[in-house]
């Protein structure tokens, strides 16, 4: 069965960080196998069906997965605090109003804004990971 938000409920967790454990594990065979469903029990995949006939991955691809999606998530970070971090977009068009008023876009308040918050939040300098 699976819940309205994607995300499957059938064992019961013990806390809070198994929840995060099983939505890892269900973000990777999702990613691996989509459309497939499954049962998981003590890190098994049981009951699986697939219309497409393929096999349930391993927990070797499924840990792989797991990690190879959790360097995505923290590579994009500083987007993330970025967004944040930003004026709201009329306090931003407010500024660029006064600044293209005083002729100012150089150092004006806008470019002051942004600049901090990019220099906050610098994009990671190691490439860009595979999606």
């Amino acid at each position: 069965f699976q819940a309205e938000d994607g995300i499957r409920d059938l064992v019961r967790s013990r806390g809070l960080g198994d929840v995060y454990k099983r939505q890892g594990v269900d973000s990777a065979i999702q990613t691996l196998c989509p459309g497939a469903r499954y049962d998981l029990s003590c890190n098994k995949i049981i009951g699986w069906e697939d219309d497409g006939g393929r096999e349930p991955p391993n927990w070797k691809e499924v840990e792989e997965e797991i990690v190879r999606q959790v360097k995505i998530y923290n590579y994009y970070l500083y987007e993330r605090n970025r967004e944040e971090q930003y004026p709201e977009i009329k306090d931003q068009l407010d500024m660029l109003y006064h600044d293209l008023k005083s002729g100012n876009l150089n150092n004006g308040t806008w470019i002051t804004a942004i600049d901090a918050v990019k220099e906050n939040n610098p994009k990671p300098e190691e490439p860009e990971p595979i999606l």
